[in-house]
């Protein structure tokens, strides 16, 4: 039975790991799953004590292969690896390249081995960032991009073919700056991306342009021109004439919505 003390610390744990997720709202756990949320959650955490709350208010559902490792025999040395390393069921080992399991602490070749022994008895599959790399080799790309492919799941060209550049801005965990490098990239090697409801800068400018607007105002899409003051637009319109005319659109329209006021 847990203490008064210990149930206070689960509880301001349980607090702050949603917090850092920006999880505000029970609707906001939607998109997860306990396999899922367990990767998103950082390692130091009592996942377990987490996911389980959760799980009890019927706010999270299980995943058809949510096995903790606590219910799975292995050794002790490997349950204390996945321990350090965050991985609580599993599962959570196919969200991670084989390369990038290597490099958790203790695992050489002989860990390895004992884990897909594991993985295939319980069918979990673990991939290699390899068939990326291959699929994207002329692309020359900054070698931190094939992790974040491998976790949006592009394995392929015609895979991110069907993303748009917001879907890369996610991909790229919202570093704006690496997603622009990125779009770029695949644009010089023929690849245009699908079409969304919004653009960035660096859809419709060159990236120069795009990275000075960034720095200079932190704009980085079309609708954020609107926050901008009148000033700030006539000085973007004089320094980046290919916005001038989206800049005299949503001048007129700012002047008719006072004259209606």
């Amino acid at each position: 039975m847990k203490t008064d003390s210990q149930e206070y610390y689960d509880s301001i744990q349980f607090k702050k790991a949603l917090q850092e997720l920006h999880i505000t709202n029970v609707s906001e756990l939607k998109e997860y799953n306990c396999v899922t949320l367990a990767n998103k959650l950082r390692t130091g955490y009592n996942k377990l004590m987490i996911i389980r709350k959760l799980n009890d208010l019927g706010y999270l559902p299980s995943a058809e292969n949510a096995i903790s490792i606590h219910d799975i025999p292995m050794s002790r040395k490997m349950r204390n690896v996945f321990l350090r390393n965050g991985i609580v069921y599993l599962a959570q080992l196919s969200a991670y390249p084989r390369e990038e399991i290597l490099q958790f602490r203790n695992v050489g070749e002989y860990a390895m081995s004992e884990i897909d022994t594991l993985c295939e008895k319980y069918g979990i599959q673990i991939r290699s960032l390899c068939p990326i790399k291959e699929a994207f080799s002329e692309f020359q790309f900054h070698k931190k991009i094939y992790p974040l492919f491998f976790r949006g799941n592009i394995f392929s060209v015609d895979d991110i073919r069907n993303k748009s550049a917001n879907d890369l801005y996610n991909i790229c965990e919202q570093d704006y700056c690496f997603t622009m490098k990125t779009y770029y990239r695949l644009r010089k090697n023929g690849v245009n991306l699908c079409g969304w409801n919004d653009q960035y800068l660096f859809e419709i400018l060159p990236q120069y342009k795009s990275v000075q607007l960034f720095k200079q105002y932190g704009i980085i899409a079309v609708s954020q021109l609107s926050d901008c003051s009148e000033q700030q637009l006539k000085i973007i319109s004089d320094s980046v004439p290919a916005l001038s005319s989206l800049i005299q659109k949503l001048l007129a329209d700012t002047h008719m919505d006072k004259v209606v006021d």
